[in-house]
């Protein structure tokens, strides 16, 4: 490729247009820690660097004017040597990359917010009928940072996204925000509570990511499995449903993803990873947690027993019940292709109080 510069400049357009539609989707808190990841990036900042005040501040008003210029501006499309790609057309694109050492992704992640990204490729490998692609160092990405992404045939993971990821709940632990799952996770990897931040801490934090992202690939590899009904349930998704509907909706796809037979916890248990169990754990949290809570006290169980027969029928449990949620919404969705009664569907099963429900 000739000019490289012109192509990143390219897609990190695509990328501001992209969160200049998009930003308000997300909370006040959720926005500022995007921000700030934003920042790193695009500074080639360490989790442990600090982030000065005053050149954060004008980065952000200048970002945020910009975005107020491009709010109704079209995704641009792709020039590589003169040929016009579609900003999706990931095979194209990479394609033309394939002598550059770099990976290219392009798709939709949460409340369909396009989500690109360029990185250096540290490694490809094959999984079952997919074909993996590792990055390393990102040169240009938007503000929604996934470390997993399914796109076609191809799994796209970022070991660097997942590291700050885990960088960060260090910092939680430290405050004592969390504990249980999360410190006996950083204990497998001799990391503790009271362990500075520091190059050192950054290169053990690293090792996690290495090891934890293969539960993401398999993530990715069950959600691709669990595919019958994934034209009705785009459908769902695209259809205008609110932001509590869709967090519902992409909680339930996760969990059964994980439960899948060729999905994490499967791998886990068969495997009597108790490091990756404890990850898997750690990072369950929000609307997930609350779609599969037999996890939680199946751990527990775990723990005092080390019986790995409870976190298997908790596997199969979960599994059971949101292949059967799912298979409610898209009954639902088929007959009257209404969002109003998926959400309410989803109010009733997840958002009434226990007392009601009985």
């Amino acid at each position: 490729m000739k000019d490289l510069n012109a192509f990143i400049r390219q897609v990190k357009l695509n990328c501001t247009i992209s969160d200049a539609q998009f930003w308000g989707y997300y909370s006040i808190c959720g926005l500022l820690m995007r921000y700030r990841e934003l920042y790193r990036s695009e500074h080639s900042l360490k989790p442990w660097e600090s982030i000065p005040n005053d050149e954060v501040v004008p980065w952000i008003q200048e970002r945020e004017m910009l975005w107020k210029d491009l709010e109704d501006t079209k995704l641009q499309r792709i020039i590589i040597e003169g040929k016009s790609y579609d900003p999706f057309d990931v095979d194209s694109i990479n394609a033309a990359l394939e002598e550059t050492g770099l990976v290219y992704s392009g798709g939709y992640g949460t409340f369909n917010k396009p989500t690109f990204f360029i990185a250096k490729l540290n490694a490809i490998k094959d999984l079952l009928d997919y074909r993996v692609h590792y990055t390393g160092s990102e040169l240009c990405r938007d503000l929604a940072a996934s470390p997993a992404m399914l796109q076609g045939r191809c799994i796209y993971v970022r070991p660097e996204v997942l590291t700050v990821f885990i960088w960060d709940r260090f910092q939680e632990m430290k405050a004592k925000r969390f504990s249980g799952a999360t410190e006996e996770m950083f204990s497998h990897y001799g990391i503790g509570r009271t362990d500075e931040s520091s190059p050192e801490l950054f290169k053990k934090i690293s090792n996690i990511a290495s090891d934890a992202i293969e539960v993401f690939v398999l993530h990715e590899a069950g959600e691709a499995y669990e595919d019958d009904y994934s034209h009705d349930w785009y459908e769902i998704l695209s259809g205008g449903c609110d932001k509590a509907t869709e967090l519902y909706l992409r909680g339930i796809k996760d969990i059964l993803a994980d439960t899948s037979l060729i999905g994490p916890l499967k791998s886990i248990v068969g495997n009597r990873n108790r490091p990756r169990l404890s990850f898997f754990l750690a990072f369950l949290d929000g609307i997930r947690r609350q779609v599969f809570h037999e996890i939680r006290d199946a751990f527990q169980r775990f723990v005092e027993s080390g019986d790995w027969s409870f976190i298997e029928a908790a596997r199969i449990a979960g599994y059971r019940k949101t292949e059967r949620l799912q298979t409610d919404i898209i009954a639902l969705w088929r007959m009257r292709k209404d969002i109003a009664d998926v959400s309410a569907y989803v109010r009733d099963t997840f958002q009434k109080p226990r007392a009601e429900k009985r």
